[in-house]
């Protein structure tokens, strides 16, 4: 027997949650040809010594945003920091936002609405999910991607940003243009009801797209529509969906905006488990810290948002409907139910200027202000947070980037944070948008890392085999892949060798880019595309389209 390459003598943590245990692990054609003791008669083109190391499945980060840059040209330079972080599966289309179906009578909004994602020389526009993947096809990728279809992509193809609810044939062209992803290979379909226009959606016509998915045995994903005072009728919502619908269901990125809203989480997690113990098929996910990446525009009040950026720009412009934005913004908060135009979460109202960091500015006139907080932004250019808020988002239209902190604890305490990561239903993600501009959130270099080095060796949070599971098996099981997310003989030869006494996550909120440590080798599909820790380029990944 003809191996490619042999891993000798680590500790296999096999993406189940089964016991960790001592063997080779040979592959063969890109696939995990056994996991054991070396058979005789046995050899290898390479063999890697792997004592005193762990050797577990590829990570799959199972809510990612990099669907526009994975058309660059040079996506496997931007996106890097995911695979050196051991990250070898990206799941792609969450929160409501995909490529495509792209409607040319609506292309300005599709723009405008997807424009913070896409790096400088994205491909912008396809006409359906199947020639967004066969362009992904055809160029080759780094990593190996599953893609859902998305519900804001496929209301602006049907209705652009109208605040309102479809009509009857408005909804069946959504259904078709679902059900024509659904036959082009997408895993399923997410929603981002806290984004225009995904908003302005009720819980119908959610229900009704999320249910297509159910009959073909998808997975639906949903950023929640609030995650702040309502937090806990959201998650109710999406429970709904997923009782109704008959579909295997995400929550994504459960957490809660601000302190006063922690306890919140508590609640949501009884939610969830009530729904769970009578059959409803719906977890969770989250990432490895106390704050996350969004768009600058989600500070605004959901009816500021109708129209698209055209109209967002012309109301800022307004003396008179700025004023309305500010009184909402100092005066409103959300209330359940939310309606259409109503708050799903007052950021700015939760977390205050101070915990909002500028990551990634659109605008070459403010770009020295990246790693700001918005307090600091409006002080160094001498105007009120309100006002210099509002005056980058007409800049850059909705292309900056922001970071919230607040939103599972604090910098004294990450106690909401571990509530979620521990529950054994919770997929670790990252969430990070990454274009190769700017700052991105740490968690595109460093979660992983963090997760075992914090969490599992420091902490003692987790197990070590309850982690990997979390960061592989679990996310496999939810999206639906057979042969990705474990070690086992026909699997795909996705693997990571670290050394868990070493391995680390060296970013922190301000320096985001600084490299992990202690990850040896990463294999995508059996190519090492990180090799005794130096990082080698490849497009060795995988679009995995559902047959």
């Amino acid at each position: 027997m003809q191996l490619d390459l042999l891993i000798r003598n680590g500790l296999v943590v096999d993406g189940t949650g089964a016991p960790a245990f001592t063997a080779d692990v040979g592959i063969a054609g890109g696939r995990v040809a056994y996991v054991g003791v070396l058979p005789e008669g046995v050899s290898a083109r390479r063999e890697i010594d792997a004592t005193g190391k762990v050797v577990s499945p590829g990570f799959l980060d199972i809510h990612s945003h990099s669907d526009f840059v994975l058309a660059d040209p040079a996506h496997e330079d931007i996106l890097g920091c995911f695979l050196r972080q051991g990250i070898t599966t990206l799941v792609t289309g969450n929160c409501g936002f995909a490529p495509a179906p792209a409607n040319p009578e609506f292309g300005a909004e599709m723009r405008d609405y997807t424009s913070f994602l896409r790096s400088r020389r994205s491909v912008t526009d396809w006409p359906t999910m199947g020639a967004y993947l066969d362009t992904l096809t055809d160029q080759g990728v780094a990593l190996n991607v599953v893609p859902l279809a998305a519900h804001g992509a496929l209301r602006i193809a049907t209705m652009g940003f109208a605040k309102r609810e479809p009509d009857a044939a408005e909804l069946r062209r959504m259904v078709a243009l679902l059900d024509e992803a659904l036959d082009a290979g997408v895993y399923g379909m997410s929603a981002g009801l806290a984004y225009a226009p995904g908003m302005y959606a009720g819980t119908a016509e959610i229900t009704r797209l999320a249910t297509s998915v159910g009959r073909r045995d998808g997975l639906f994903t949903c950023h929640s529509r609030g995650l702040s005072e309502t937090l806990v009728d959201a998650v109710s919502e999406v429970v709904d969906v997923a009782a109704h619908g008959e579909v295997r269901t995400q929550f994504s990125h459960l957490c809660a905006l601000g302190e006063a809203n922690w306890p919140r989480i508590g609640r949501a997690i009884d939610t969830l488990e009530s729904a769970r113990s009578r059959g409803v098929d719906i977890a969770t996910d989250c990432q490895a810290y106390i704050a996350g990446n969004t768009t600058l525009s989600a500070l605004l009040p959901p009816w500021a948002l109708e129209g698209g950026m055209d109209a967002v720009v012309e109301r800022l412009a307004d003396t008179g409907t700025r004023c309305q934005i500010r009184r909402a913004i100092e005066h409103e908060r959300p209330q359940w139910p939310t309606g259409a135009g109503g708050w799903t979460d007052n950021m700015i109202a939760s977390l205050g200027y101070d915990n909002i960091l500028l990551l990634t500015i659109g605008s070459d006139r403010f770009k020295d202000f990246e790693g700001m907080s918005l307090a600091g932004f409006a002080a160094a250019i001498g105007k009120d947070p309100f006002d210099a808020t509002m005056d980058l988002v007409v800049a850059d239209r909705g292309e900056t980037m922001m970071l919230v902190v607040g939103s599972a604890g604090s910098m004294r305490s990450d106690a909401p944070l571990r509530e979620v990561l521990r529950l054994p239903y919770t997929a670790l993600e990252t969430d990070a948008i990454v274009t190769g501009e700017g700052k991105p959130n740490r968690g595109a270099m460093g979660a992983y890392p963090r997760m075992l080095g914090h969490f599992v060796r420091d902490e003692g949070l987790l197990s070590l085999e309850q982690a990997v599971y979390q960061m592989t098996g679990l996310a496999a099981d939810r999206i639906g892949l057979s042969d990705a997310g474990r070690l086992r003989a026909g699997c795909a030869a996705d693997v990571v060798v670290f050394d868990l006494a070493e391995i680390e996550d060296t970013t922190t909120y301000l320096d985001t880019t600084s490299a992990p440590r202690g990850l040896e080798y990463v294999l995508v599909n059996g190519t090492a595309v990180v090799d005794q820790g130096r990082y080698r380029p490849s497009r060795a990944g995988r679009v995995y389209r559902r047959s």
